[in-house]
């Protein structure tokens, strides 16, 4: 396997939801490798530690990427906040990098594509894959709840945070979304 033009082989990135998490594995910005979005009914925390050590014996990344539970923007719960830890010890042991980014750094990466809201960044996505174009959920009115498979291009912009900081660090310049 090559290394990216951005010094990753391959990342996975997470996004916790209520029911259990979102994920997409890359190898790069260009290569959407997985996506899905799991549900778990017992034992969430557990289940879903699980789960994460089954992506990554799978996909052996070279880096995770999650939110910042403890970022500006955040609002995740005790429970999450706790989830996101224990896959950050996971990766520990397993000699994975893991990177996070707070919600607002995740919008600051999309700024140059206009998207400020969540539906906004994953429309962004949606039209950068168009695999992915089907999984996009309608527009969440006020009464709603958030769709799980929001969680998909939660992850996916956590992804393209990374690339585009590292981008950025690199060249002076983002990475086009």
């Amino acid at each position: 396997m090559s290394v990216s033009a951005l010094g990753t082989r391959r990342m996975i990135a997470i996004d916790p939801t209520s029911r259990g998490f979102g994920f997409v594995v890359f190898e790069g910005p260009e290569r959407l490798i997985d996506w899905a979005v799991v549900e778990t009914r017992k034992d969430k925390q557990e289940e879903c530690l699980r789960r994460v050590a089954e992506l990554m014996g799978r996909y052996r990344p070279d880096m995770l990427v999650l939110e910042d539970s403890t970022g500006r923007g955040s609002r995740r719960c005790p429970r999450v906040q706790k989830f996101i830890n224990k896959v950050q010890r996971l990766a520990g042991k397993e000699s994975i990098a893991t990177r996070s980014f707070s919600r607002a750094k995740v919008r600051q990466a999309f700024s140059d594509s206009g998207a400020k809201t969540k539906y906004e960044i994953a429309t962004v996505i949606a039209k950068r894959f168009p695999e992915l174009a089907l999984r996009l959920p309608p527009i969440r009115k006020p009464w709603m709840s958030e769709d799980d498979r929001m969680s998909l291009f939660d992850a996916a912009s956590l992804a393209f945070a990374l690339f585009s900081f590292t981008e950025r660090r690199r060249h002076g310049r983002s990475l086009k979304v």
